[in-house]
C-alpha cells in the first residue's frame, strides 16, 4: 500500500473556534479605569494650581528703589512730593509717595489714598495721578508688600494690612483729616479700598468717600468665570468677598467700569454695586458710572474726560458733605 504524500486532507472534524464576544465585564473594567486615570489627571492639575494660585493672582514688579525724584512729570504737576515709608500692621515696610501739590495755593486739599491693581507697580499709575492733579488732590500711593520696594509677600491679609496701615500713616503721620480723605482703588485695588472703607466706617473715623474702578464683587466669583473646570470656592485663598463687605459702607460710594471689560466683566461689578447703601449717611446716592467702548486696561486711554468730570463732580460733592457721613 503506498503512503499518501501529498497535502494533507482537511478533516472534517476540526472546526474553527466560534469569534469571541468582548465580556461586558471588560468593557466597564476599561472604562472605570480611564475614568480614574482622568480624575487622577484633574485632580494633579487642581492641586497644583491651589499651590501657585497666588503667583496666578499677583503679578508684581520689583524695584531696589522707587523714588519719586525719578518721575519729573509726577513731580511737575505735585512739587512738594516725597517718599514714604511705614511698617505695615505685620511689620514688614511699605512704601509709597506723598503727592503733594503746591500748598502756597491751596492748603486744605483732599487727599486721596490710591491703591493699584494686581500687576506692576506704583511706578506705573502716572496717568491716574494726572487725572487726580487735575481734581486738585494730593495722592498718597503705596506699593504692596513683594511690590515695588516694599518688603514682603502679597496676599490678601498682606495687602489689607497695608492698607490699614496706610490710613494710619495719613492720618496720625500726615495730619490728615480723615473727612477730607477719599479711598481709592482700581480693579484688585478696589478690593482693598472697599475692605479699608468697610471697617473704618464700622469702627472710625469715617472717610470722605469710596471710590472703585473696575472692580469685582468677589475674587471667588470672577476665578470661577475663568476657570470653570476647577473648584474655586473650595480651594481659594484670597477670596476678597467686597460685596459682602460694602454694605457696611456708609459713605458715598462711586464705581466706574468699562462696558467692553473682559478681564472682570460689568457684571461683577454691577454685583458690588448693588449691594452697596443706595444712599450715606449724608443721603447722596450710589452713583454708577458705565465708560462706553472701555476695556479693563485702557480706562484712560478711552475715557479719561468722563473719569475726570465725574471725580470732580464726586469730591466736590463729599467735601460738602455734613461731618457724620
Amino acid at each position: 500500500m503506498i503512503p499518501h504524500t501529498g497535502p494533507a486532507l482537511p478533516d472534517d472534524s476540526a472546526q474553527p473556534p466560534p469569534p469571541t464576544e468582548p465580556r461586558p465585564g471588560r468593557r466597564m473594567r476599561f472604562l472605570r479605569r480611564t475614568g480614574l486615570f482622568l480624575v487622577l489627571c484633574w485632580l494633579t492639575v487642581v492641586v497644583m494650581l491651589s499651590f501657585v494660585q497666588r503667583r496666578l493672582m499677583y503679578f508684581p514688579e520689583r524695584a531696589d528703589r522707587l523714588p519719586v525724584a525719578s518721575f519729573p512729570t509726577i513731580l511737575h504737576r505735585f512739587p512738594e512730593s516725597q517718599d514714604v515709608e511705614f511698617p505695615s500692621t505685620d511689620g514688614h515696610r511699605v512704601r509709597g509717595w506723598y503727592l503733594k501739590q503746591d500748598s502756597s495755593r491751596n492748603a486744605a486739599r483732599p487727599l486721596v489714598i490710591f491703591f493699584h491693581g494686581n500687576g506692576g507697580n506704583r511706578g506705573g499709575r502716572v496717568g491716574w495721578y494726572d487725572v487726580l492733579a487735575d481734581v486738585d488732590c494730593d495722592v498718597l500711593a503705596i506699593d504692596y508688600q513683594g511690590y515695588g520696594d516694599s518688603e514682603g509677600k502679597p496676599s490678601q491679609t498682606a495687602l489689607e494690612n497695608d492698607a490699614r496701615a496706610a490710613w494710619a500713616f495719613a492720618v496720625d503721620h500726615l495730619g490728615r483729616d480723615p473727612e477730607s480723605i477719599v479711598v481709592m482703588g482700581v480693579s484688585l485695588g478696589g478690593a482693598v479700598a472697599v475692605a479699608l472703607a468697610a471697617e473704618q466706617c464700622r469702627n472710625g473715623p469715617v472717610p470722605a468717600g469710596l471710590v472703585t474702578v473696575a472692580t469685582f464683587s468677589s475674587m471667588v466669583e470672577v476665578a470661577a468665570s475663568k476657570y470653570r473646570w476647577v473648584p474655586v470656592r473650595a480651594v481659594l485663598l484670597d477670596r476678597y468677598p467686597s460685596a459682602d463687605r460694602i454694605s457696611q459702607v456708609t459713605v458715598p460710594f462711586l464705581h466706574f467700569h468699562g462696558e467692553d471689560d473682559r478681564i472682570v466683566e460689568p457684571e461683577f461689578g454691577r454685583r458690588l454695586f448693588e449691594q452697596a447703601p443706595e444712599r450715606s449717611v449724608a443721603n447722596i446716592p450710589r452713583r454708577w458710572v458705565t465708560l462706553p467702548q472701555t476695556g479693563h486696561n485702557d480706562i484712560l486711554l478711552r475715557s479719561r474726560r468722563i473719569v475726570l468730570e465725574e471725580l470732580r463732580r464726586f469730591v466736590r460733592s463729599v467735601a460738602a458733605a455734613p461731618a457724620e457721613r
